[in-house]
């Protein structure tokens, strides 16, 4: 049921405000613990992270943007959701190169900072698992390129922790000479990147870019 657009608008840039705070705040641990591990999950968790803090950036001045001049509210949001198509391209590009490079140059993890990614990630799935749900909730009372972009960055952000997880404990509950110990990280990383790449796709359809544009109403023109 579609509310009150003043409310809905109200409710977005609370909402993004919130996004924008659990993933810059939980940005910068990360950042170290990526670097010192050698998981290559967890550094495309890093990068794809401060990608993100940037896009949630820019959707909250969309918000700010449209609150002013509502009668532009559909063509900020168009304009914001590809900005988000971008970032997840880009993150799918670097994901895609940084996996492949390490199965031939395959990296012992780092145990124990391997051990505090892993601890922080199992609590990332269910904080980004709620932060999906919740973003994508808003979005479906009316329709918004916005909230689309949103939701579906914290369904990566949901899966990268998810990823990050099990390429970890697959990592160390394989025999430590198992041949395929040290591949177990990129092909992890390989199922993120498709991932990414099966998000943009998506919204590449919300905003237009394939298949045509859209109403407020959610309709094709």
């Amino acid at each position: 049921m579609n509310r009150n657009p003043a409310t809905l608008a109200q409710r977005k840039k609370k909402a993004l405000l919130i996004n924008f705070f659990i993933i810059f705040s939980t940005w910068f641990p990360f950042v170290f613990i990526s670097i010192m591990s050698n998981s290559i999950t967890l550094i495309a968790q890093m990068l794809i992270g401060g990608a993100q803090s940037l896009s949630v950036y820019l959707s909250m001045q969309t918000t700010r943007n449209s609150l002013k001049h509502p009668e532009n509210q559909l063509k900020n949001e168009i304009k914001d959701s590809r900005i988000v198509v971008v970032v997840f391209m880009l993150s799918f590009l670097v994901v895609m190169f940084i996996a492949i490079k390490r199965m031939f140059l395959p990296k012992q993890l780092e145990f124990y900072a391997s051990m505090v990614g892993l601890a922080g990630n199992a609590v990332a799935i269910f904080v980004n698992g709620y932060q999906w749900h919740k973003n994508l909730k808003i979005s479906r009372e009316a329709f918004s390129p916005l909230m689309e972009g949103q939701w579906s960055l914290f369904r990566i952000k949901t899966f990268t922790a998810l990823f990050a997880v099990l390429s970890v404990v697959s990592y160390y509950l394989l025999p430590q000479h198992f041949f395929l110990q040290h591949y177990i990280d990129p092909i992890f990383s390989l199922g993120l990147a498709v991932l990414i790449l099966h998000s943009a796709i998506g919204l590449m359809r919300t905003s237009g870019m394939i298949g045509g544009a859209w109403t407020l109403g959610g309709q094709k023109n």
